[in-house]
């Protein structure tokens, strides 16, 4: 019972959460990277940079992802360990990609159907 109820007050939370850009702990996120990666040359300056980048983008583009995929990227991308900016712009970005060709293959076949008919 207690799962259950955890699931929907954690439901209500990511709902009311893809309303707006959520808020991320993104320099934990790149303390961590940096020090996995071991990568000379990049910095947590320059990976909170970066994720302050895509966190603008989000802020500007936001309204026009439905809330159906901001969820989906929300739970996915920034409910891990290491919530992400940019992972959670990608997922979106690549999200309205198949959203569009999947809109652009289902009007070629209505049009491909329309003009086949004698």
């Amino acid at each position: 019972m207690m799962t259950v109820a955890m699931f929907f007050v954690g439901s209500s939370l990511l709902i009311k959460t893809a309303n707006g850009v959520p808020n991320l702990d993104v320099k934990s996120t790149c303390i961590a990277a940096i020090k996995l990666a071991g990568v000379s040359g990049r910095t947590v300056e320059s990976c909170v940079a970066g994720e302050t980048a895509a966190r603008k983008e989000l802020e500007r583009d936001w309204p026009q992802f439905p809330s159906e995929e901001r969820n989906r990227c929300i739970s996915t991308s920034a409910g891990s360990h290491s919530p992400s900016y940019v992972e959670l712009l990608i997922c979106l970005d690549m999200l309205r990609d198949s959203r569009k060709r999947q809109e652009d293959e289902r009007a070629a076949s209505q049009k491909k159907k329309s003009t086949s008919k004698p």
